[in-house]
């Protein structure tokens, strides 16, 4: 469960990045609009440093550790670029068209995984029976 609860938060923080891109693509000719941004992965890699679960017990050097260490793709600070046009909207469609490719690609793989885990989970109760 635990791991369906964690894939949920990452959809919902790339929802709401989701709605953040597109409030900045649908503003941008308004004059004096500041792009807005999400900042959730740096919330998910809080969850993943989460030293609640069960830790595995190794008996070689040669083991994989349980211990997480923290990955240097989840950096991310929020955008807040200066404006760079006359009427101080700093909204760059070029960018904002890569960050919605980007997230959606993100979100389609979230909802792979929490399929993955489903279909998991049915394979157990359906076979559980047998």
């Amino acid at each position: 469960m635990k791991t369906i609860n964690f894939l949920k938060s990452g959809l919902d923080g790339a929802w709401e990045r989701q709605k953040a891109i597109s409030n900045n693509i649908a503003n941008v000719d308004t004059p004096h609009y500041k792009r807005k941004d999400i900042d959730f992965l740096s919330k998910l890699n809080a969850a993943m440093e989460d030293k609640s679960e069960i830790s595995l017990k190794t008996s070689n050097s040669r083991h994989i550790s349980s211990e997480k260490k923290r990955p240097d793709s989840f950096k991310r600070d929020v955008f807040s670029a200066s404006s760079f046009r006359k009427d101080e909207n700093n909204v760059d469609i070029d960018v904002e068209m890569a960050e919605l490719a980007k997230n959606n690609i993100y979100y389609n793989t979230l909802v792979n995984q929490l399929n993955s885990q489903f279909n998991r989970l049915k394979d157990v109760i359906d076979k559980g029976g047998r």
